[in-house]
């Protein structure tokens, strides 16, 4: 059985690959691949935010009320690459070459932000004050 970290970080490297997909189809200039590959990365990714908001933020914070904090922080993030995941939806649409940069720039760098975040902060606190790891499955 692996670590609640090893689990959620796990999802983040899928969920990252599943980025990079779209970014390299995007160079190839595929529009109609990189629209297929978007969808299939933004339905990975909100699967895995679903379950962070759903499962693993209340157990954390039912654990360790202090969590409420950082975990608040999260969903104002995920909420934010929810935005994201439209303008890159609306741009791939568009073929708009521009705007998709943009909207993928500033959605990797969030990303990288917020799953060093998670990582090194939330994830290993979980791992310590989630008794019943069964939640968070």
């Amino acid at each position: 059985m692996t670590s609640i970290s090893e689990d959620f970080t796990a999802e983040h490297r899928f969920c990252d690959d599943a980025f990079i997909r779209i970014e390299q189809l995007t160079h190839q200039g595929d529009w109609d691949a990189a629209r297929s590959a978007a969808g299939a990365f933004i339905g990975v990714t909100e699967a895995h935010l679903r379950r962070e908001e759903e499962r693993l933020f209340p157990a954390l914070e039912a654990a360790a009320p202090m969590a409420n904090g950082p975990t608040g922080v999260m969903r104002a993030e995920h909420a934010q690459m929810r935005e994201l995941f439209a303008a890159i939806d609306a741009s791939l649409t568009a073929q708009d070459t521009e705007s998709l940069g943009d909207a993928l720039d500033t959605l990797l760098l969030l990303m990288q932000q917020h799953n060093a975040k998670e990582e090194s902060v939330l994830y290993p606190l979980a791992d310590r004050v989630i008794v019943d790891t069964h939640v968070v499955d």
